[in-house]
């Protein structure tokens, strides 16, 4: 074994002395040729995954309302509330603006999900570009290549989900500004703000604080470091307020006159007996205990919320625990380990020196209030890009080793994808889904056959291919309610 042992050793002193001996701009060539091949080979199985239908355990949500809800308004014509399902409450502006185009298909589609993401990877690298004032031409491409190698964006990426199409639109809404779109920025941001039901309190705290602390600088005669240069702000917060009407209105509408609270599933009940759901007993503690259900689900995740569980979080966010998965759902992978040493340090540096930083305290602001809720990886996903672009904007160079690393990130990320995503290569259409969406497509033909009218009784919420009105008479909290 000493004798294998010593080749083995010879090899590698060879490889390590050739690349010391090797030119400069041919070891930067060779790390960015292959950095971009596994890249590209990355967002072809990302392509792929998008054109398939949505089937995949992670995209359960997808199944659950993101796209079954829509779809029940769209054929029962109305915006009312769906007597069986929890979830009908939460804000799904986003999904319905989305939805024409889902549906435009035979099989409902996610190719939005493939656009929206193309576009988070380019305003992603003109931000950090921006970020970079120009002394950096690699930032930009070099950011793109840290997004496409942690591994808790690539369980997202082609899939059916919108936490990602969510931090597109708040990038996109900054990159807006900075370019002097107010218009678009406004429609972006409006989006953002009512993407989730409880996202509107989220961001009035998240800006609350960040402003405080802004303040607090000021006052103290810190010196504030300029990033980007927001043109015509005040007009694109008039629409924002505009738009909210239109966009937001009718879901807190719906939530009051439903469950008496404007944000469900936050305390149903809170403004008295306006509920309409109060009116049928049995219907109103389902709905309560739903209510409670995703509430705890907050405590679900994570480690706990004392001081040694937040300085084991940093390491325990990126490697899985249980299977491919960890106690904050996604494990991040490699790529954010990478940069987050980095942003840690800048962060202390800035503050040593008074200094004052709008979107490294963003991401400190954001990141305290993730870890006092729902602690799933998925919901850092605005902050850890912050994270990417500001860390590689204050690069002066990127080390051989920082390079190294990352191309490993790459690597790991490509054979995740090709493992989770291999065995529906050569299935389309109707091929890939479960048997029971299936049934369903069986059942749509007969029903549109035979011009069939009426609610159909499922078992399941998740009826996503249904092309007929569905009732689900068992309550499977806390999804299904009882009515």
């Amino acid at each position: 074994s000493l004798r294998e042992a010593k080749p083995q050793s010879n090899f590698l002193k060879e490889i390590a002395s050739s690349l010391k001996n090797t030119p400069r701009d041919d070891i930067k060539r060779l790390f960015w040729c292959t950095a971009f091949g596994i890249a590209l080979f990355i967002v072809g199985i990302v392509v792929l995954a998008s054109l398939k239908p949505v089937h995949l355990i992670q995209e359960f949500d997808c199944l659950q309302y993101h796209y079954t809800l829509p779809r029940q308004h769209l054929i029962l014509g109305s915006f009312a509330h769906i007597p069986w399902s929890a979830d009908d409450l939460f804000f799904m502006p986003m999904e319905l603006a989305l939805s024409p185009f889902w549906f435009a298909t035979v099989i409902p589609n996610k190719i939005p999900q493939l656009f929206i993401f193309l576009g988070l990877l380019g305003v992603c690298m003109r931000l950090t570009s921006a970020l970079s004032r120009g002394r950096n031409s690699w930032a930009g491409p070099f950011v793109a290549l840290f997004i496409l190698g942690t591994h808790g964006f690539g369980i997202q990426m082609g899939t059916g989900m919108l936490d990602l199409a969510i931090a597109y639109l708040f990038l996109a809404t900054m990159d807006s500004l900075r370019l002097g779109n107010w218009f678009l920025a406004g429609v972006e941001f409006t989006f953002f703000f009512w993407s989730k039901s409880l996202m509107p309190l989220e961001m009035l705290v998240t800006m609350g604080i960040w402003a405080s602390v802004f303040v607090l600088a000021r006052r103290n005669h810190w010196q504030i470091i300029s990033t980007f240069i927001f043109k015509d702000w005040k007009k694109a917060l008039g629409l924002f307020i505009a738009l909210s009407v239109a966009v937001g209105g009718p879901f807190i509408v719906k939530s009051i006159y439903y469950a008496a609270t404007p944000f469900f599933p936050l305390a149903p009940g809170m403004m008295g007996t306006v509920a309409q759901i109060k009116t049928h007993p049995h219907a109103w503690l389902s709905l309560q205990a739903a209510s409670q259900s995703m509430i705890d689900c907050k405590n679900a995740y994570g480690h706990g919320r004392d001081l040694l569980s937040f300085i084991k979080h940093w390491w325990f966010l990126a490697i899985p625990e249980k299977g491919v998965n960890n106690t904050f759902d996604y494990p991040l992978g490699l790529a954010y380990l990478l940069m987050a040493g980095p942003f840690l340090y800048f962060l202390i540096k800035d503050i040593l020196r008074r200094q004052f930083h709008p979107l490294s305290v963003l991401v400190a602001v954001m990141w305290v209030l993730w870890w006092f809720t729902s602690q799933q990886s998925r919901f850092l996903y605005v902050p850890l890009l912050i994270v990417f672009m500001v860390t590689i904007a204050r690069l002066g160079k990127i080390p051989r080793g920082l390079f190294l690393c990352l191309l490993i990130s790459l690597f790991l990320e490509a054979v995740s994808l090709w493992g989770a995503h291999k065995s529906d290569l050569g299935r389309w259409g109707i091929d890939d889904l479960r048997s029971q969406d299936k049934q369903i497509l069986a059942l749509n033909q007969r029903y549109l056959k035979h011009s069939l009218s009426g609610y159909i009784d499922w078992p399941s919420s998740d009826v996503t291919y249904a092309q007929f009105p569905v009732m689900v008479h068992k309550e499977n909290l806390p999804h299904t309610i009882f009515f």
